[in-house]
């Protein structure tokens, strides 16, 4: 399977969004419920915006971004939308993707431009779904390679990431794999919990590692584009199917619970 072009990406998932939300009413967006229309706007604009400067600016320190003021109208949101996205794009064309830049994950492998690139083009995708499912679109398609790409993502990434300051205890026997019925891909996940104890906070929450050599003991298989909607908690086009022990499954859900958003 090919590698996706993450620009482009970014490009076309950043115009289905604008274009979704350009004339919505301003709801309540049914995937983060919190939020209203121009909430969701603004998100992935700051948030275009802060990415960008963080490449074009080579910030080694977030905290001394100030991030600009949210407009009070829909037109003046989508003009700073507009900007924003263009001046990420602008900036990941010309920054070669090896140039180290900040990020906030540990592995410092994927502290570059290229996976700001990477995590900027699934962003912007989730958001397009959120986007057209809160105009009451109907949710354009996903190509396979990437939402393969966006299942490596939050597996390696979102919930299987290595911290120092974690323990993973794994639970036995409890191994679950996915399986992309369209793009011929697999992925085996060791279900535990982990726990730490973090500036006083006590933490102890349902998550998996990573573990492409353990024996599954339960199976979720649909197209690549559902389990990645799947993954982040957002509604499925098709029918995710589950088979196997149910208490695995049972405990994947339960590390699905919390969300992404």
């Amino acid at each position: 399977m090919t590698t996706p072009d993450f620009l482009t990406t970014i490009h076309d998932e950043s115009a289905r969004f604008r274009a979704a939300l350009a004339e919505a009413p301003d709801n309540s967006v049914p995937t983060c419920p919190n939020w209203s229309t121009d909430d969701l706007l603004w998100h992935l604009a700051d948030v275009q915006w802060f990415w960008g400067s963080i490449v074009a600016d080579n910030v080694d320190d977030p905290e001394n971004l100030q991030h600009p003021d949210r407009p009070t109208d829909r037109s003046a949101m989508l003009a700073a939308f507009d900007d924003a996205s263009d001046a990420l794009q602008q900036t990941l064309q010309t920054t070669p993707p090896g140039e180290a830049r900040w990020m906030w994950t540990v592995d410092e492998g994927l502290h570059t431009a290229g996976y700001i690139r990477r995590r900027q083009a699934h962003e912007a995708l989730i958001h397009r779904v959120d986007a057209e499912l809160t105009a009451g679109q109907e949710v354009s398609a996903i190509d396979p390679a990437l939402a393969a790409d966006g299942v490596d993502e939050v597996v390696d990434v979102m919930y299987g990431r290595d911290h120092p300051l974690v323990t993973f205890h794994p639970g036995d026997g409890r191994v679950v794999e996915l399986v992309a019925t369209d793009a011929d891909r697999r992925w085996v996940l060791q279900l535990g919990r982990e726990t730490a104890s973090i500036d006083g906070e006590d933490i102890d929450d349902a998550n998996f590692r990573p573990a492409p050599n353990a024996t599954a003991v339960a199976t979720i298989s649909g197209t690549a584009a559902d389990l990645d909607l799947w993954l982040w908690n957002r509604p499925t086009n098709g029918k995710l199917i589950g088979t196997g022990d149910q208490q695995t499954l049972d405990a994947m859900n339960e590390v699905l619970a919390e969300g992404l958003q």
